[in-house]
């Protein structure tokens, strides 16, 4: 069986997605608010009044050349910087203007993996992508991951709260284990 190598290429591109996380500290340090599998085009949002400094983009394959960009003012309504892949597995992009960090999406810059301005299949609005998701993981400053889906609010601002203590992975409650990444 033969398969085109555009085929191919687009299959591979659907089936990795990265993670785009927001950071408490500038620098891509601290404990995060995060997008896990989050696909190109779809900008993943972070709460404005958490106070998160900067952007890093994570698992990014490294035969992958995207474009990482960073928004302040809610979700990805204004630009606060952008950088390219260039064969990286990890992009940050710290804080170097205007205020806190609401929102991150990256798309590809050549098109062998992706056609410019496509939209997720959800989102067939002509090539102007402005779907969004909430965040759906926490992170700790060790780089202890929990996907939050599922938790109350409640419950997510208490895993958020310890977060922001700098709190280790063996001070998390047991309640909270079975959400581990």
């Amino acid at each position: 069986m033969h398969f085109s190598s555009s085929v191919l290429v687009a299959l591979a591109a659907t089936a990795s997605a990265i993670d785009i996380r927001a950071y408490q500290a500038d620098g891509c340090n601290g404990s995060t608010r995060s997008c896990a599998n989050i696909n190109p085009n779809v900008c993943c949002t972070f709460p404005q009044d958490a106070g998160m400094a900067s952007v890093g983009f994570a698992a990014i394959p490294t035969n992958w050349r995207i474009r990482c960009e960073a928004y302040t003012e809610g979700g990805c309504s204004s630009f606060g910087g952008q950088g390219d892949s260039n064969g990286a597995g990890f992009v940050c992009l710290p804080f170097t203007t205007r205020g806190n960090r609401t929102g991150g999406k990256y798309w590809f810059l050549n098109r062998k993996r992706a056609i410019e301005d496509t939209c997720p299949a959800e989102q067939a609005d002509g090539g102007k992508c402005t779907s969004s998701v909430k965040y759906n993981t926490v992170g700790l400053a060790d780089g202890t991951e929990y996907n939050i889906t599922g938790l109350s609010e409640e419950k997510v601002q208490e895993l958020e709260k310890l977060a922001d203590s700098g709190a280790s992975a063996d001070a998390i409650p047991v309640e909270f284990h079975s959400f581990r990444r």
